[in-house]
């Protein structure tokens, strides 16, 4: 969750400086924002440090691509996230490489 958002952060080519938490037991990424209140969980991050670094391509083009991207992120959270072990997110990795 969070190292990935700050390794995405350094990826995009974003200034260091964000304040990123964790919120409950699942350690839900939180980013604290200088414009509002903080923004919560990986998608939102994510979309939101690609947009901030102007990259908003690699969020997709067309709608198909979009959705795709959506997809991928959905199933990110909720599949590997979701794994109880490590063990078991290797297996779900691999069947979906």
């Amino acid at each position: 969750g969070v190292e990935e958002l700050a390794l995405l952060e350094k990826l995009l080519g974003l200034p260091k400086g964000n304040k990123y938490g964790v919120q409950g037991e699942r350690k839900v990424p939180v980013l604290q924002t200088n414009n509002g209140p903080g923004l919560t969980g990986l998608m939102t991050i994510a979309a939101h440090l690609v947009k901030q670094a102007k990259k908003d391509q690699l969020l997709g083009s067309t709608a198909e691509e979009k959705a795709v991207v959506q997809q991928w992120l959905e199933y990110r959270v909720t599949r590997v996230d979701g794994g109880s072990s490590k063990e078991d997110t290797r297996i779900i990795l691999k069947v979906r490489n």
